[in-house]
């Protein structure tokens, strides 16, 4: 493009023309801004939560009759209600609309239709030489599918004689349904028993057998496991949210290999642990001081607790593992999804790790449990769910382009985020500052308060400071 090479008074009367024609663009967009803040946000929620708590205290407005749609966020199930809200009255839904589930959910959720995607794409990645990003997707561990692949199972059960298994339901929840066994002939008597319990019509369950980790990390004796939090605000393309808080949630009982019958050994879920019997004199209880049930770390006290072992470096890198394995399932189920603009949804990974602190995926789960155990707890879940209601941004308060917004940072935008400065403040001797890392910070500082005030004062800087000459004539001076 050629450079302006006129009388500057000529320049000077053509910028004002442009901002004279731009003020009107100017004035109607502050109109829309202005509209925007000062609108009703509408939401429905059919039963008593956290997040109608976080929505009515930010000022929204809850919509109790069914017939009425002009709602703009609809937290709802999955199933018949998320039908429902995307497909109610065969209505299209508008723009702004939002449900939390995307329709084909499953695809990710369910945990052989996640396995098969995960292998699916593993091989895929083979054939295109892509060795390493394959090996970095070898996430879950050998799966079989029940009853289809139970001929396939028995071979490999035989190549590996004296292994422990862990039978799980495909699409059930708080440890419902698992078992672990050793023999063969266990799993066939509850074949047989499954068998005999089912109803003519009714279509037979779904089951996976899995290896058994059975050299799972341990604190103080007792197994553990990860819940991460992961929010997709779109598919295609793949942008993803990792949530900084977490926690680990831990078992009431010594970890024991040759006690496969205890489920509070080796399952790790609130709902059992939660319900676990009164310990026996010697094993730690499950309960603190305070006579609370302490089965849950948070994930910060976690990391330093690693760090106390390892250093910082180690630690980051598992950190980075962990995000390695959560982009492995979404991309590995990207292709299946069923992108809608009106869609989100906020997961829960479980990640184990073993010995030799390998992230290990377990399952992810489609609506994970937002009501607190504790005090801690529900504070943690609380902001966690203010915090998706703030990326979302119906009150549009943001650019929309941010790499933070609270207690989640941006890891994956149509391809990786990338940082320079891992866990800033904290470490920096041990972590160098220019390696690039993705933009995640799992256990790290939240200090989300802050970061969200001083992220509305930089917005209202920056369109005040806008506000002297449109990107139109500054585009023009550029060219002067």
């Amino acid at each position: 493009m050629q450079r302006i090479s006129e009388n500057p008074q000529n320049i000077s009367s053509k910028i004002e023309m442009i901002q004279l024609s731009d003020e009107g663009k100017k004035s109607c967009d502050c109109r829309k801004k202005q509209n925007t803040e000062d609108k009703v946000v509408k939401f429905r929620c059919d039963f008593l939560s956290t997040q109608v708590k976080v929505m009515l205290a930010r000022g929204w407005t809850q919509i109790v009759d069914p017939e009425d749609a002009s709602w703009h966020l609809w937290w709802c199930d999955t199933g018949d209600m998320l039908r429902q809200a995307l497909d109610g009255d065969r209505r299209k839904l508008s723009p702004h609309q939002r449900v939390p589930h995307f329709r084909n959910h499953y695809e990710l959720t369910r945990k052989n239709y996640l396995y098969r995607n995960l292998k699916r794409y593993r091989k895929a990645l083979m054939r295109a030489g892509k060795t390493a990003e394959a090996r970095i997707s070898d996430v879950m561990p050998v799966t079989f599918e029940l009853p289809s692949d139970y001929r396939l199972f028995v071979e490999e059960y035989h190549k590996q004689q004296g292994a422990t298994w862990i039978v799980k339901p495909v699409a059930s929840s708080r440890g419902k349904g698992i078992f672990l066994f050793r023999k063969l002939k266990d799993l066939v008597e509850w074949k047989s028993k499954e068998v005999k319990l089912q109803q003519p019509g009714i279509p037979i369950e779904t089951y996976v057998v899995q290896r058994y980790i059975d050299n799972p990390y341990l604190v103080a004796g007792r197994k553990f496991d990860l819940r991460i939090y992961v929010l997709v605000t779109s598919f295609h393309p793949l942008k993803v949210w990792l949530a900084r808080e977490g926690f680990a949630r831990l078992c009431g009982q010594l970890f024991d290999l040759e006690n496969i019958d205890d489920n509070r050994v080796h399952l790790t879920n609130t709902a059992i642990q939660l319900k676990a019997s009164q310990n026996a004199d010697g094993i730690p209880s499950v309960k603190g001081e305070n006579g609370e049930r302490n089965c849950k770390w948070a994930l910060s006290k976690l990391r330093d607790y690693l760090i106390a072992y390892y250093e910082a470096e180690v630690v980051e890198n598992l950190m980075q593992r962990i995000a390695g394995v959560i982009m492995a399932s979404l991309l590995a189920v990207q292709p299946a999804m069923m992108q809608d603009r009106n869609c989100f949804e906020l997961y829960g990974y479980d990640i184990l790790l073993s010995d030799d602190l390998r992230p290990w995926l377990l399952e992810i789960n489609a609506s994970p449990a937002l009501t607190g155990t504790d005090n801690e707890d529900q504070r943690l879940k609380s902001d966690l769910v203010d915090d998706v209601l703030n990326v979302l941004d119906f009150e549009g308060r943001f650019s929309g382009h941010e790499t933070r917004i609270g207690g989640l940072d941006l890891l994956w935008d149509d391809g990786p985020v990338w940082t320079s400065c891992p866990y800033p403040g904290i470490c920096t001797d041990a972590v160098s500052n220019d390696l690039k890392r993705l933009n995640i910070f799992l256990g790290g500082i939240n200090d989300r308060q802050k970061q969200l005030a001083l992220l509305r004062s930089q917005l209202i800087e920056k369109r005040k400071t806008g506000q002297n000459y449109s990107p139109t004539v500054q585009y023009c001076l550029k060219k002067i």
